[in-house]
C-alpha cells in the first residue's frame, strides 16, 4: 500500500511538471509578441474594434525595422513631397518615399508646395485617423515584400499568395470593411514570418533598404536586433 501511495504521488508530481512546462512553452499570443518587439504598444490600439490607418502604417513600418529613435534622427537636408496631412520626416514620409503607402489624390482650393510644383489643384492625403480596411492593411504589408508600384487590388491578390490571408477565412468576405485589433494582429504576426525585402536598418534614412536575396524573415531580423541591443546594454553595466 505504501508503495502504491508513493507511486501515485510521483505520477502526480510528474504530471504537474509536464503541465507547467506546457504552459510556459506555449506560443505567445500575437499581441504579446508584437508588443515585445516594440511593433505595437503593450496596451494595443486606441479602439479594439477598428485600427486606424495611422496605427496600421506605423506598426508595419516598425515591423520592417523603423523606430521612433530613427525617425527622430532624420535630417532636414532637402525638400520632400509627401502627404498633405502628415509630417514629412515621419513614418508616413518614409512610407511614401519607399512606395509602401500612396494616399489619395484630392482637389484643393488653396495653394500648397505640391500644387506650385505640379501646376495641378490636387494634393495627396493619407487620412491617418480613418479606420483601415483589410485591403489597405494588406497592401501596406505586400508593398514591403517586393519592388515596383503595387496597387490596392493586386496587393490583395498577392496577399493570398504570401499566406497573409486564407481563402476560407471569414475576414476575407468583405475586404473593404474595417478590421479589429485582434484580426489585425494576426495578419501582422503572419507578416513577420515573411522573408524580408524592404527594411530599415540602424542607419535610418527616408528610403528603405532592399534585401534582394530575401535572406531572413522580419521576425528573425527584429529578434536579432533586439538581442544585440540587450547584449550591448549589458556590456555597459
Amino acid at each position: 500500500m505504501k508503495r502504491l501511495i508513493i507511486l501515485i504521488v510521483a505520477i502526480m508530481c510528474f504530471s504537474a511538471n509536464v503541465n507547467a512546462y506546457a504552459e510556459n512553452s506555449e506560443t505567445p499570443k500575437p499581441m504579446d509578441m508584437l508588443a515585445d518587439l516594440n511593433i505595437i504598444d503593450k496596451d494595443g490600439f486606441s479602439d479594439p474594434e477598428a485600427v486606424s490607418r495611422k496605427e496600421c502604417l506605423i506598426s508595419v513600418m516598425r515591423a520592417i525595422g523603423a523606430t521612433d529613435e530613427g525617425i527622430d534622427s532624420l535630417g532636414k537636408t532637402y525638400d520632400l513631397l509627401t502627404f498633405a496631412d502628415t509630417k514629412t520626416r515621419s513614418y508616413f514620409g518614409c512610407a511614401y518615399v519607399s512606395h509602401i503607402a500612396y494616399g489619395e489624390e484630392c482637389a484643393v482650393s488653396y495653394p500648397t508646395y505640391r500644387t506650385q510644383h505640379t501646376q495641378k489643384n490636387t494634393e495627396i492625403f493619407f487620412f491617418p485617423d480613418r479606420a483601415v480596411t483589410l485591403k489597405e492593411a494588406l497592401a501596406f504589408m505586400v508593398r514591403c515584400l517586393e519592388p515596383g508600384r503595387i496597387e490596392l487590388e493586386s496587393a490583395f491578390e498577392k496577399a493570398k499568395d504570401y499566406g497573409l490571408i486564407k481563402a476560407d477565412e471569414e475576414l476575407i468576405q468583405n475586404a473593404d470593411s474595417q478590421i479589429s485589433q485582434n484580426e489585425y494582429c494576426i495578419l501582422l504576426e503572419r507578416f513577420l514570418h515573411q522573408k524580408r525585402y524592404m527594411y530599415y536598418n540602424s542607419e535610418m534614412r527616408m528610403q528603405a533598404s532592399a534585401d534582394e536575396e530575401h535572406s531572413i524573415t522580419y521576425l528573425v531580423f527584429l529578434t536579432d536586433r533586439k538581442e544585440k541591443s540587450v547584449a550591448f546594454t549589458m556590456s555597459e553595466l
